[in-house]
């Protein structure tokens, strides 16, 4: 009885079981998608931890900008504090605020208010409740000090610096993270490739041993061979693990470098781009100048740098300011009393200030002096830099076109070594070690071509970069265009 009533359990879980393994066998089986270069640095552009940070450092100075900017737009401050209903009531106040400073230093007041105050009767009675009114326009123009666009708006042209020079640390980061994922890209594209020559070569040598294996039953050839043939199929074995392992650590890197978890499964695009942009030194030194955007901000620091011992020159200056002021303050005995438009008087006046002890002021004078002539320097040394940078790439261009080509011819030569090797000893002209040394040299020599290829491709990008012209989106999608466009031809 006990068997009969587990049994239906018995069957649902069974079911259930062989539910999920068609689940897991489906889901096995769905194919990969297919990610292009293009799409893998887009990505990196959204999701990348780097590029994430320096979005949030270009939101920050955006905010830092318009916080700067609120300085010059209209101030308006309301402050009421009255009773319900009653109009007679002391300690009641309103008033309201208004300001606005420009950056020419100007800087405009309106402050309209009233209150209410209670003086005692002196000859009994109810006490005397009254409205003090005061409407007054204020105009403050600074003569010395503060006087001018470039000392007034200071803070606001320090924020505006800060944006721009984030606006360029993101581009510099774009190409950054582009090269690197291009790298990652061609490294998974050559891995594969690899995969594919090691495995052809493991086919090969498990042919050499059966051959070999066969000729020795027959007593052509000695134990000798094979033993060297099976030792040629362990290395080919050893030479596939390695190029799958490697393989598999590119894809992380992947993976990683364009900010996925690492669950999706994804295919690359074997195809590796053999473009080789003709430019000399000279130009090249002169794009780079041009474009490169790390120069344009030490360029741009260094006329700041002008603008700050301006701005610590005019802190030297007495404090001299002209004052113009129309205000009105009057008496009434009720609220809408205290609000009038008649007997405003006019007012000028002057604010002079001038510390004895001007030892901060020099002193940042003095260090705004000394900092204009270190970021002269600084852009000095970043062009030198840049001129060594450029050239270091097109040596490194050369050195890897030089070896591409090499390899290439090698890999011609090898592979006529191993049809040679293999037909001596199918007509039993020579052992099999010729064909065991041809083989491996073979593999050996189709790797150095492979990686070189994908270096090329990663040099040029990263030669792009160099001079500053590298758009990570337009340039990745123009090479794969010219790529298909090739292979249609």
């Amino acid at each position: 009885m006990v068997n009969i009533q587990k049994r239906p359990r018995t069957m649902v879980t069974t079911l259930a079981v062989l539910v999920v393994s068609g689940l897991t066998s489906l889901l096995a089986q769905e194919p990969a998608r297919v990610l292009t270069l293009a799409q893998a640095i887009n990505e990196a552009l959204l999701k990348n931890d780097r590029m994430i940070s320096q979005h949030d450092g270009s939101e920050r100075a955006g905010l830092a900008v318009r916080g700067a900017r609120s300085a010059f737009t209209p101030k308006v401050v309301p402050n009421m504090r009255g009773s319900f209903g009653q109009t007679n009531v002391t300690d009641q106040s309103y008033r309201l605020d208004v300001s606005q400073r420009f950056v020419n230093g100007t800087e405009v007041r309106m402050g309209l208010g009233t209150s209410t105050a209670q003086v005692p009767s002196l000859i009994g009675g109810d006490d005397v409740r009254f409205y003090n009114s005061d409407t007054t326009m204020l105009v403050s123009q600074p003569l010395l000090k503060g006087f001018g666009s470039g000392v007034t708006r200071r803070t606001l042209t320090l924020a505006e610096l800060r944006q721009a020079d984030a606006a360029r640390q993101q581009k510099i980061t774009e190409q950054q993270v582009a090269v690197e994922v291009a790298g990652a890209y061609y490294r998974v594209v050559a891995q594969q490739a690899m995969i594919a020559v090691a495995r052809r070569g493991f086919d090969r040598a498990r042919q050499l041993r059966e051959a070999s294996e066969a000729k020795l039953g027959a007593g052509l050839v000695s134990q000798l061979d094979v033993l060297r043939a099976q030792q040629l199929v362990s290395q080919a074995e050893l030479q596939l693990f390695d190029a799958e392992a490697s393989a598999e650590d590119a894809r992380d890197l992947l993976r990683f470098l364009i900010g996925d978890d690492g669950s999706a499964r994804f295919d690359v695009v074997p195809d590796i781009p053999k473009t080789v942009e003709d430019i000399s030194i000279d130009d090249a030194i002169s794009q780079a100048w041009l474009n490169r955007v790390d120069l344009q901000g030490a360029i741009a620091e260094a006329a700041d740098a002008d603008r700050a011992i301006a701005f610590a020159r005019n802190q030297l200056r007495p404090q001299f300011d002209l004052n113009l002021a129309l205000t009105r303050r009057e008496t009434a005995d009720s609220l809408p009393r205290s609000f009038g438009l008649d007997r405003f008087q006019f007012a000028s006046f002057f604010t002079i200030s001038m510390p004895v002890d001007r030892t901060p002021q020099t002193i940042d004078y003095q260090n705004a002096v000394i900092d204009r002539d270190r970021r002269q320097r600084d852009l000095e040394t970043l062009r030198r830099r840049i001129a060594d940078d450029v050239r270091r790439q097109l040596r490194q261009r050369d050195r890897v076109v030089r070896n591409l080509t090499a390899a290439e011819n090698n890999v011609q030569l090898a592979q006529q070594e191993v049809d040679v090797a293999r037909l001596r000893y199918e007509r039993g002209l020579s052992n099999n070690l010729d064909v065991v040394t041809a083989e491996t040299n073979l593999l050996n020599i189709e790797g150095m071509r492979i990686l070189a290829l994908a270096e090329l491709a990663t040099a040029r990008l990263g030669l792009r970069a160099t001079l500053g012209i590298l758009d990570p989106r337009k340039d990745v999608a123009d090479q794969a265009a010219g790529v298909r466009a090739e292979d249609h031809d």
